[in-house]
């Protein structure tokens, strides 16, 4: 893949045709490879193809990609209204992560997309620990 500029979300639009490009810049350890996630998950219909690379990505060495991975988590969530007890766990663990990425941390980042997780992911699906932590959306009261 030839970029002239990769932190270009736009110049990532081919990951939609050839998922397996976002597989190889994780595998070249590539600085990229978290914009690429975005630029997939956001971009791409189906949940199966996107949902495996987030995994991934929340293992990545880079804490940048670690940081983008987290923000998948939360679009994931909102655009296919769905979550899985892996990544609920990997969630989970990205929570205490001290790691800083630009001045805030990696914990920050999962905070945020738990938040998410916790507005848009069916509650059924979550555990108890999580609907505590992050409840989610306030039913409306009427008067």
């Amino acid at each position: 893949m030839t970029i002239a500029e990769p932190w270009y979300i736009g110049s990532w639009l081919e990951v939609v045709d050839r998922p397996e490009t976002v597989d190889e810049a994780f595998e070249r350890n590539d600085e990229y490879a978290g914009v690429a996630l975005l630029a997939l998950v956001l971009n791409h219909p189906e949940a199966e193809v996107v949902l495996p690379r987030i995994k991934r990505a929340l293992g990545s060495p880079r804490p940048q990609n670690r940081a983008n991975a987290l923000q998948c988590v939360g679009h994931y969530s909102r655009l296919h209204a769905s979550i899985d007890h892996e990544l609920v766990a990997l969630l989970r663990r990205a929570l205490s992560d001290r790691t800083q990425v630009d001045g805030f941390g990696i914990r920050g980042h999962a905070g945020a997309a738990a938040d998410d997780v916790g507005m848009f992911a069916p509650r059924r699906r979550l555990p108890r620990w999580f609907r505590r932590r992050f409840p989610g959306p306030r039913r409306s009261s009427r008067w």
